[in-house]
């Protein structure tokens, strides 16, 4: 079944750029039972706008918002796949490109981080407009711990809000001067991790200006430590992306290659590993996307092959051929299962033990092949956005 919002909430549409979602789930279930069979269209929500960002879930309650100008933030009953609001904010660009937060009684987003925008808040219950904070760093996600969340601003400056009220807890202030190098901040037992420019400290040359993966605490935004990932005979830092945090290490993506740091010191685990793949002959370093935490492996795609790293080492412990969209790799596992986008426009669930395809989705839109962008895993099923909608898939039969 369709749901569509009426005819006066409906939205002119500018072409939005969607940018690759953090993979972290916003969502009350810890370990969501993994969609094993051929998965079942049980609803699909039509905001009327093109496309959607990934989802956040809490409860009955799943927030999306839309890259496409001035869309905004919608929330769906999860159960019915009826619209319960959608808001749009007042005097600023309303577009919504990375996953919201969903803390106690209100959804967070960081809109127009293209354009002039701000952090919002609104109520969960209505949609109402709670509070503003600062205008995101162009591609910023927002990280949520305990009452507080955390956005990286266009000034360079790493702000702690209040998650009820917007009152800021504190501010860090980094650099402004580089290139948007996409901050995706991981807040894990206390400890913010994100990537960030940093100016060059006076007095210490150690700390050249350039990109640094970083530690604050996260109750005070202390330093705990900064380190440049450089690789080998390089002297400029590495704009890391895709980061994922584990019980010991981060790992991330940079430069086409594959790197690893410990978690309580920042130093590097092994020595940046490349990813290389035979194109047109010749065997070459490959851009990889869609970096996910696989258990006993991380999983990522190249545009030839679904990849699979070896934690200790960042070897490649085995991996598929296949056509891949490395601009919407769709990625996100369940138990033990990797959910995947295979071009053209195929959705699939993989078992990660036998490595084997348990099941393949497509979705007819009025642009044929239009890819899925991004996947959030709930208990037996998964939202999934596409062209001019959001679905949610069951389990199936």
């Amino acid at each position: 079944m369709q749901y569509s919002i009426p005819s006066s909430w409906l939205l002119a549409t500018v072409l939005g750029v969607a940018l690759l979602p953090s993979r972290g789930v916003a969502q009350d279930v810890a370990a969501p039972r993994p969609v094993r069979n051929n998965p079942v269209l049980e609803f699909l929500v039509n905001a009327g706008v093109r496309d959607f960002g990934p989802a956040a879930v809490s409860g009955a309650t799943v927030v999306a918002g839309s890259p496409s100008g001035r869309a905004g933030l919608f929330a769906i009953d999860g159960r019915t796949g009826k619209l319960k609001w959608s808001y749009h904010p007042v005097g600023i660009n309303g577009s919504v490109s990375t996953m919201p937060a969903i803390v106690g009684d209100v959804a967070i987003a960081p809109f127009g981080a293209a354009n002039p925008g701000a952090l919002i808040a609104v109520s969960l219950a209505t949609g109402k407009e709670v509070w503003r904070g600062p205008d995101p760093a162009v591609g910023a996600a927002i990280a949520a711990g305990d009452d507080l969340v955390y956005i990286l601003s266009k000034k360079g400056i790493l702000h702690a809000l209040s998650a009820a009220t917007g009152r800021e807890a504190w501010q860090v202030a980094f650099s402004s001067h580089f290139a948007p190098c996409a901050n995706r901040p991981i807040v894990r037992d206390g400890v913010i991790y994100l990537v960030a420019a940093g100016d060059a400290i006076a007095g210490d040359a150690t700390k050249p200006a350039g990109y640094y993966l970083i530690a604050l605490e996260a109750k005070s935004g202390r330093e705990q430590w900064r380190h440049a990932a450089k690789l080998p005979d390089e002297y400029a830092s590495v704009c890391l992306s895709q980061p994922v945090v584990t019980a010991t290490t981060i790992y991330a993506v940079g430069s086409q290659h594959l790197f690893a740091f410990d978690r309580a010191s920042g130093r590097d685990r092994w020595a940046p590993v490349e990813v290389r793949q035979q194109v047109e002959g010749r065997n070459r370093l490959v851009d990889v996307a869609g970096l996910v935490d696989a258990g006993d492996v991380l999983v990522a795609m190249t545009s030839g092959f679904l990849m699979a790293f070896d934690k200790g080492s960042g070897r490649t412990a085995w991996q598929i051929a296949g056509e891949y969209n490395l601009s919407h790799p769709a990625t996100a596992v369940a138990g033990n299962v990797l959910y995947v986008q295979r071009s053209p426009a195929t959705l699939q669930g993989l078992d990660l033990s036998t490595r084997q395809i348990l099941w393949s989705f497509t979705h007819a839109t009025a642009e044929p092949n239009w890819p899925f962008g991004s996947v959030t895993p709930v208990d037996g099923g998964l939202w999934v956005d596409t062209m001019q909608g959001i679905i949610k898939l069951g389990g199936g039969r």
